[in-house]
């Protein structure tokens, strides 16, 4: 079971839309609030990820988990590949290469797991003795989630508050249904 993720480096999520994109979907012909959408579009890829159990820019990523199952279900993806499985056996102890010809991965379904042919005995008192590096997200992010992003940006450009007196009506065709088809539920 996965315990917990971690992002090995940085992305760059500029990769994802450009400034220059944004600020022709927010009609903004100055330069002075660059990088307020910047960061506006830092926080949108980031919640679209977060719902989507996604990573709309691809980049390495650490899985770790509690021990060896017969299958060990990621639940972000997509899985693009798995590039190490290692675990420790012994409290401190170095992490141990686990033989790519022991496992086998299915990224053809969503969420992507892990089938193990045999698994080592781990150190039992560490709660992630097993680390997982894969390569996860969209090579090319796809375009609804792109959308998904403009709209977010758009919303946190217009209304820069946390609230405010006018009730804001939600787009019924909007974020949501951009990305729903590209969310990875897991149920572990």
């Amino acid at each position: 079971m996965i315990v917990s993720t971690q992002d090995t480096g940085s992305r760059d999520l500029s990769t994802v839309i450009s400034t220059a994109d944004l600020k022709t979907h927010l009609r903004v012909t100055h330069s002075d609030e660059d990088s307020l959408i910047e960061a506006y579009r830092t926080a949108a890829v980031q919640f679209v990820e977060a719902y989507c159990n996604t990573r709309v820019v691809s980049g390495s990523m650490y899985f770790y988990a509690s021990g060896f199952a017969s299958i060990i279900e990621l639940p972000i993806g997509p899985i693009i590949r798995v590039t190490a499985i290692e675990y420790s056996t012994a409290k401190g102890g170095a992490l141990t290469a686990f033989p790519s010809t022991e496992f086998y991965v299915e990224k053809a379904r969503q969420p992507a797991v892990i089938k193990f042919i045999s698994s080592p005995s781990v150190d039992t008192s560490d709660p992630t003795p097993v680390r997982i590096t894969a390569d996860v997200g969209h090579q090319t992010p796809p375009e609804a989630l792109k959308q998904a992003v403009r709209f977010l940006v758009g919303h946190y450009y217009e209304n820069r508050q946390a609230a405010e007196a006018a009730s804001v009506k939600e787009i019924p065709i909007g974020v949501f249904a951009l990305m729903n088809p590209y969310r990875t539920i897991s149920f572990k």
